[in-house]
């Protein structure tokens, strides 16, 4: 029997819907686990995404395929932002964190991101209107400063400092190969699988650059989680460099970079959009604000 609650705006599906789970539900973003009968696959996921959150179809088209990274299949496109998935089952590594899990994805990051980075080398038409030049990272800046501003007056040009950080930074990056960057790689976007791997979803966010933001979320999210023990958390960077072929002493360096990057694409994503669809983000500006002045520091003692 179906549920009068499913969304309508529903594809057609590979079978009858008999029923579904509503994952994720809000104002930007709809995630429904739906149940069939009768068909190949006993379940999938819809999701539907508004604005900004409506281009994971074309990540998948333009980087997740042709890039061979493994995700959930797509499946079929329906309406506007809306896709269908594969159904890998399983919980995330939000749901179950461990310190296994961590590493494993630790690994999968650094994989992802060599083999994506001799694809890309290969074929620099790959992925062409997704890549993100230093320029770009400026104009994001830019606009998280002038909407910051105007929400919070005392905080007029706190983003100084990290934005001449930001700038050098990804100059002095700038002959470093450019790879796949995920934007929310964390633990909710991080399924375990029954055979004790991890696989990454919802791509929505991703685009080409070369900086370690990745990393630098999953290390910011596991430390704020307080599940995994501090010793393994800080062997995390360790591992990475390991994994992949560079020294140790670079990771420490690029992780300032990635958090610089990703923090203030978080800001600009907060005081434009969050504020006003989900109130509950005006609580985030004085912590990423911290996060940036703290990395900029470090910029300037490097």
């Amino acid at each position: 029997m179906i549920k009068a609650s499913l969304p309508g705006w529903l594809p057609d599906l590979d079978g009858a819907i008999v029923g579904g789970q509503l994952l994720r539900g809000w104002a930007l973003s709809e995630v429904w686990r739906i149940h069939l009968d009768g068909a190949t696959r006993k379940s999938v996921i819809a999701k539907r995404g508004v604005g900004e959150l409506a281009g994971e179809a074309r990540r998948y088209h333009e980087l997740v395929v042709p890039l061979g990274i493994p995700a959930p299949q797509l499946l079929t496109e329906g309406g506007p932002g809306v896709i269908v998935l594969e159904d890998l089952g399983g919980d995330n590594l939000e749901v179950r964190p461990t310190a296994e899990g961590y590493e494993e994805a630790v690994r999968v990051l650094a994989r992802m991101r060599a083999e994506s980075a001799l694809r890309l080398a290969s074929d620099p038409t790959l992925a062409a209107g997704l890549r993100r030049s230093t320029a770009d990272f400026i104009a994001v800046a830019t606009r998280a400063d002038t909407a910051m501003t105007a929400l919070r007056p005392d905080l007029a040009g706190a983003l100084d400092d990290p934005i001449r950080a930001m700038t050098a930074r990804l100059q002095r990056l700038s002959s470093e190969p450019a790879t796949i960057v995920h934007g929310d790689f964390q633990a909710k976007n991080l399924l375990h699988t029954p055979t004790g791997g991890i696989v990454t979803v919802d791509w929505s966010d991703a685009y080409v650059q070369s900086h370690f933001g990745d990393l630098y979320l999953l290390l910011r999210e596991c430390r704020k989680q307080g599940q995994i023990d501090s010793v393994r958390i800080g062997a995390l960077p360790e591992f990475f460099a390991h994994e992949a072929g560079i020294d140790s002493r670079t990771v420490t360096d690029q992780l300032v970079t990635g958090g610089l990057c990703w923090t203030i694409c978080a800001l600009r994503w907060v005081v434009e959009i969050g504020v006003y669809a989900a109130p509950v983000s005006h609580g985030w500006i004085d912590e990423l604000v911290t996060d940036l002045r703290v990395l900029a520091s470090r910029h300037r003692s490097a």
